[in-house]
């Protein structure tokens, strides 16, 4: 039976699930919906009313976690969560970290730059994407350069779970016309530089494209008095 999952490429917990499942050679429909246009049929299939839902044999399974750790016992192969119980146990927190910690820093900017103006019909509030470039953002990016096993790796010394979480963050920032300091979290970078580059995220960058949703930029500054 097909998989089909439910939500907007916009969203990096879609993204999270999408890039998942390349990586495991799993294939896997799409359903373009956003919780602003559709919130009564996404409510339909999950009381969250929330994305993504993967859907299989008429049955609807919500929240990109969940269906990740589904997908991994339906597809062991390739593993994307380590065999260690330690580094098993890292990877969920990181990957739970990343799902609720990390939009903090990364996701005002998604928001107030593209999704605003597009779905929700209203101008961006710069002002809280500066907030939380100046307020969550440092802390936030001062923790992770304490984090990352390497440049592809949060966990086990190898791409996985954790990685699809993050790196769909770090890519919604990217989107947003936003960018770490390599002079400051030089680990952070080099790590995001690497995650994005890999083909899944490649495919998201076209899967994004196809469906309008282009890079932004901050508004221009100014002219000094």
């Amino acid at each position: 039976m097909a998989l089909i999952l439910h939500g907007t490429v916009v969203s990096p917990f879609v993204r999270k699930v999408r890039v998942f499942c390349l990586e495991k050679g799993i294939a896997l429909e799409t359903s373009e919906l956003t919780p602003a246009e559709h919130g009564a049929q996404l409510r339909a299939m999950s009381p969250l009313g929330q994305i993504p839902i993967l859907e299989e044999s008429g049955r609807f399974l919500p929240d990109s976690s969940v269906i990740c750790l589904y997908l991994e016992r339906l597809h062991p192969r390739p593993p994307l969560l380590p065999e260690d119980p330690r580094d098993h146990g890292r990877a969920l927190f990181l990957d739970e970290w990343a799902d609720t910690a990390a939009p903090e820093a990364f996701h005002p900017a998604l928001v107030e730059r593209l999704i605003a103006p597009r779905l929700l019909g209203r101008e961006p509030d710069e002002a809280r994407v500066t907030r939380a470039r100046e307020g969550a953002a440092p802390a936030l990016l001062d923790w992770l350069e304490r984090q990352v096993d390497g440049p592809g790796a949060l966990a086990g010394g190898r791409f996985g779970l954790a990685d699809c979480a993050l790196g769909a963050q770090l890519q919604s920032f990217a989107l947003a016309g936003e960018a770490i300091d390599p002079n400051r979290w030089p680990r952070v970078r080099a790590y995001s530089d690497a995650i994005l580059a890999r083909p899944s995220f490649r495919a998201m960058e076209e899967a994004l494209a196809h469906r309008g949703w282009r890079r932004a930029g901050p508004p221009p500054r100014p002219p000094r008095p």
